[in-house]
């Protein structure tokens, strides 16, 4: 084989490796990376916005805001749910479960939805420590009430720990195979071995500061937002993510 030969053979190897690894793209792998991958912001009211700059980002098409944490409001959430929506992005709430009564904290997640005209409502459950976190029988009573109160049911937020405990321990009748499962997994695969109770995620936390100090190992950087902005892509496509966010 001649010399321009093998550059060439091997060109062409180091393309279909690029190929292959580009193909390789899925909802489970990467999904941040594909063509018309949904973007969705999960802020608090410690992460700093800004929106001019936010807006170059077109791959971000939504906000889940952050309304409480346990009976404590959010001091943000009803002003950054106001301009998100002003500038046409898709609005959600979510509630981060502490210990106490959970009726309690649905019925605050509920009114706050009406007042600001949100639909999508989630619950954040981060651990199973009943020191820290709403228990998970206390998610279920919570789950219900925000069905009993608006017909839906919420969007579940929990880490991978969490999701495979639930996975081993509860099935389909329980209230969380009612809810879409909103997984926190800061891998470049998601890692869902289940499908006892959710058949996949509807939201993936792929990026927050967990994974994203300095640059080293950021998987995509929003411009506007500093590293510690939780991402999240949607299992979906546009119009699928705006009827989700809509309650339809």
């Amino acid at each position: 084989m001649t010399r321009l030969s093998t550059i060439l053979s091997a060109a062409g190897a180091l393309a279909l490796t690029w190929s292959s690894a580009a193909s390789a793209q899925s909802i489970s792998d990467r999904a941040w990376l594909l063509p018309d991958a949904q973007l969705v912001l999960d802020p608090y009211e410690a992460n700093s916005i800004n929106w001019n700059q936010l807006a170059q980002d077109k791959a971000v098409k939504a906000v889940l805001h952050r309304a409480y944490h346990g009976r404590s409001k959010d001091a943000k959430f009803e002003e950054r749910t106001a301009e998100a929506k002003r500038r046409g992005y898709s609005v959600g709430l979510y509630l981060l479960g502490k210990p106490g009564d959970p009726i309690a904290q649905a019925d605050l997640l509920v009114a706050a939805g009406e007042r600001s005209g949100v639909k999508l409502l989630a619950l954040d459950i981060e651990n199973m420590n009943p020191a820290s976190s709403m228990t998970l029988a206390d998610a279920e009573r919570f789950i219900n009430r925000v069905h009993e109160k608006t017909g839906r049911y919420p969007l579940f937020y929990t880490n991978f720990s969490t999701y495979r405990h639930i996975s081993a321990n509860y099935g389909a009748s329980s209230a969380f195979a009612k809810t879409r499962l909103w997984i926190a997994r800061f891998r470049e695969r998601h890692g869902l071995d289940s499908k006892r109770v959710w058949p996949d995620y509807t939201l993936w936390q792929f990026q927050s500061e967990i994974n994203c100090a300095g640059t080293q190992n950021c998987y995509h950087r929003v411009p506007g937002t500093r590293p510690d902005m939780d991402v999240n892509v949607f299992r979906g496509n546009e119009a699928e993510l705006r009827a989700f966010f809509d309650g339809r």
